[in-house]
């Protein structure tokens, strides 16, 4: 058994973890990552069955912060357009058309965390310690002590939740909220297209749920998929031999690609919504999933929760240059300040899109398709409804901004 004092400890070791971790980096400050899995390894062959949609502003961080690079590009597929439909409704966006050199880049899970676990190595002030579950967390005076399944205590003077929707640092905060189930059970994996995809991000809004097609890397015939679906549905469409599933997925994805034929095997997750009664604590943050869970019907999940780290880190070191304590209890206030709202504000409307779009009435299917096709043909609407996806909105920090 041994104890340590770090200034920062973070408990959690995916992106966002990992995002927060490297972003501190720069405050001189120690830093501590204890994450319960093994070491992120960077994927090899095949395309992972969990892959994110990072948008430009989440490009633009990691690549300040010398992760991006570290990402093999045979793993990395930017897409240059997106196409939504439902029905007759039909939005499409155009990257040259809207001033944007890509709209977003689909990577894997792994591969994005294996960079970040990468950069941390050459980083000395920052320690990524693997398989160490916490089972004991103390508020002291100064900061809080953890204790791991093994005895081992951790001081620090500021705790990170980067634990995921069931976070057990925001339940030893004393932090309300518990995550909501959605409705959606997502059946994901990585597909062969009979045709190319041309760097298009494809959804398909069905009365069972959307049906996203993401670009994958490769020679322009793989994708991922993220089918959202009743449970009831769920259940039936994975219970399927793969020659019947691969058939109803062609049939579900409208033939846009041709056929559709599963390279790997399928995984499934239940979708949830939560948004935390608060983000702090004395001492203590939270944030990315510990904070807030959206549906991945818009791939807006993770890019929250690199933001929400990348500010985290801001005030911290606008705390420094000001004289003020790291953890002062300003620095957190302002933080969740910065991002509480618009991190809400995403919550409440995926979850309102959800519900519009399982409306079955012909008058509310005749408006939601209308409201599309009008969308599609002003400008002015499809720009600002892209600024959101691109992640130029908000009060991004300054290692987002261009």
């Amino acid at each position: 058994m041994s104890k340590q004092y770090t200034d920062v400890v973070i408990v959690g070791g995916g992106m966002a973890g990992g995002m927060q971790a490297v972003a501190l980096a720069e405050t001189g400050l120690s830093v501590r990552l204890l994450d319960a899995a093994p070491a992120p390894e960077m994927p090899t062959g095949l395309c992972a069955t969990r892959v994110v949609a990072l948008t430009e502003a989440s490009q633009r961080m990691l690549e300040r912060l010398g992760i991006w690079s570290l990402m093999p590009p045979e793993r990395v597929q930017p897409y240059h357009s997106m196409h939504v439909w439902d029905g007759s409704g039909d939005v499409q966006f155009d990257g040259a058309e809207l001033g944007a050199a890509h709209l977003g880049w689909i990577v894997e899970n792994n591969a994005v965390a294996a960079a970040m676990y990468q950069r941390t190595q050459s980083l000395p002030n920052v320690t990524w310690q693997q398989q160490e579950k916490i089972v004991r967390y103390e508020r002291t005076e100064k900061g809080w002590l953890l204790t791991s399944a093994g005895g081992d205590e951790y001081h620090c003077a500021l705790l990170i939740g980067a634990d995921g929707a069931r976070s057990s640092v925001r339940e030893h905060m004393g932090i309300a909220g518990v995550p909501e189930f959605s409705g959606h059970v997502a059946i994901v994996g990585a597909i062969r297209t009979e045709r190319p995809h041309g760097e298009c991000a494809r959804q398909r809004f069905l009365e069972t749920g959307p049906l996203a097609l993401l670009p994958a890397a490769g020679d322009g015939h793989d994708v991922s998929i993220v089918w959202s679906l009743t449970p009831e549905e769920a259940q039936r469409l994975y219970a399927l031999p793969e020659e019947a599933f691969n058939e109803a997925l062609t049939i579900a994805s409208n033939e846009c690609l041709g056929a559709l034929t599963l390279q790997t095997q399928r995984a499934q997750f239940l979708i949830h919504y939560f948004h935390a009664s608060g983000y702090h604590k004395p001492f203590a943050a939270l944030i990315s999933d510990a904070a807030h869970v959206v549906h991945p019907l818009a791939g807006q999940g993770i890019n929250l929760g690199l933001l929400d780290a990348a500010v985290l880190a801001e005030e911290i070191q606008r705390a420094q240059r000001r004289g003020l304590p790291f953890n002062h209890i300003t620095v957190l206030e302002r933080y969740e300040r910065r991002r509480r709202f618009h991190n809400g504000s995403m919550v409440r409307a995926l979850k309102g899109f959800k519900v519009l779009f399982e409306q079955r009435s012909l008058e509310v299917r005749w408006l939601r398709n209308t409201g599309m096709n009008i969308v599609n043909r002003f400008f002015p609407i499809k720009q600002r409804l892209a600024e959101h996806a691109l992640g130029r909105t908000g009060d991004l920090p300054q290692l987002a901004r261009p």
